[in-house]
């Protein structure tokens, strides 16, 4: 037991030192990476099932990530800008005698570099999971825990894009920004500019720190699909659901600009066993679009049958506008209307029109001045365009309304002034 305690000891003495001695410079904020939010598809809820129920036990192989590449070329997802593939706590299969990690040989028989120039070659980035800890999440296999220099080396020599880091088995009496900090470093002293995810869950409000060293942070739990859960027990006082993640989301703008996300975990399009509707997969997506979340889908992208909101091109250039100004919450009615906005590039708004309530309906006024940020001094016309029925409305004075019937539902409008 105190061989095990000195130990412990000895490693946070040398990570500690690896704090002082990193270049300024050295920091994953300043790697030029992200400069709009990623896009792609996570394995963790493609074949990942368990009696019936997604996202039970992460799941990949070599075979399906190259079966879903080939799905999202053929059926244009990379077109639109779903160019990631990211391997989420599935792929890690042991660490040999010099501390080099290596995939699970039966998933992956060809190792991992083989499968990253694979994709890169059909045009595909590559991200893959790691942990703050020995151990990771899901699968209790191995995380970076003290090797975080040699892993970020090993990824870099295969080519690894992105890399996202979870926050289970974490060494005490470590904090989360320090060990983050120290991952950080390691992937910019690597020979490769890597995009770096945190994912401590909102825990330590990374909103507040994450922003220096990292390109996106986690700002809750997971996402379950499905619009509601009461507090569990990831993040204590913080629901799971779509609509939870939505109330979450709202005051965080101010952290993020370009490079550096807020990331409300992944979109769950198309997965209904919790419940979720087609009008709740459109107003998820708008919202993620809005306040310039990645765009990450853990769904079976090779059916696109039932996800068809992952396709519309005007709701993603919202969120990929080069402006790069996320958006939030400007109006949050006591009758559970709400309306959100962003400021976009060539003088435009994007605004989000939302009903928040289960069942009763809610009529909302967008008011120019009022709820478009930044909107020019003087001018009263703008033409509105409606984004998920992609026609224009035509042009209003001073402000637009709109009745939304169905809970849960949206109504997205690009604005532009008429000068």
């Amino acid at each position: 037991k105190n061989m095990k305690g000195g130990s412990v000891t000895t490693l946070v003495f040398c990570v500690a030192v690896l704090f002082v001695v990193f270049p300024e410079g050295g920091l994953a904020s300043n790697n030029g990476l992200g400069l709009t939010p990623p896009m792609g598809w996570s394995t963790w809820c493609t074949e990942s099932y368990e009696f019936f129920l997604p996202c039970m036990t992460d799941y990949c192989s070599e075979k399906e990530i190259l079966s879903v590449a080939e799905s999202m070329i053929a059926n244009n997802l990379t077109g639109l800008g779903y160019n990631h593939i990211i391997l989420d706590d599935c792929w890690a299969g042991y660490r040999d005698a010099q501390g080099n990690v290596h995939p699970q040989a039966d998933r992956f028989p060809n190792g991992m570099k083989s499968l990253i120039d694979q994709l890169h070659r059909l045009g595909f980035k590559f991200g893959l999971y790691t942990d703050v800890g020995m151990k990771t999440c899901k699968g209790g296999r191995p995380g970076s825990w003290p090797y975080y220099a040699q892993d970020a080396k090993t990824y870099a020599d295969w080519g690894v894009d992105y890399v996202k880091m979870d926050w289970c088995s974490h060494p005490y009496p470590l904090t989360a920004q320090q060990l983050y900090t120290n991952m950080s470093h390691a992937l910019n002293s690597s020979h490769r500019q890597i995009f770096f995810a945190l994912c401590e869950w909102g825990l330590y409000e990374p909103w507040t720190w994450a922003p220096n060293i990292s390109n996106s942070w986690r700002i809750g739990p997971d996402h379950f699909a499905t619009w509601w859960t009461p507090p569990l027990g990831q993040t204590p006082g913080q629901g799971q659901g779509t609509g939870n993640i939505i109330e979450n989301l709202a005051g965080k703008s101010k952290f993020a600009s370009k490079g550096a996300w807020n990331d409300p975990d992944f979109l769950m399009t198309g997965i209904t066993i919790g419940g979720l509707t087609q009008n709740e997969f459109k107003t998820e997506f708008s919202f993620w679009a809005l306040t310039n979340s990645p765009l990450i889908v853990a769904s079976d992208v090779r059916d696109l049958s039932n996800k068809q909101v992952l396709l519309n091109k005007e709701v993603i250039d919202v969120n990929q506008d080069s402006l790069g100004i996320a958006g939030d919450r400007r109006y949050n009615g006591s009758n559970g209307g709400q309306i959100w906005s962003k400021e976009m590039s060539g003088g435009r708004w994007s605004v989000i029109m939302y009903n928040a309530n289960w069942l009763e309906f809610v009529s909302l006024t967008v008011v120019w001045q009022e709820h478009c940020v930044g909107w020019p001094r003087g001018v009263k016309q703008a033409k509105v365009r409606d984004l998920w029925e992609k026609k224009d409305l035509g042009v209003f004075n001073h402000e637009f309304s709109q009745t939304i019937y169905e809970g849960h539902a949206v109504v997205m409008i690009m604005v532009t002034p008429v000068q």
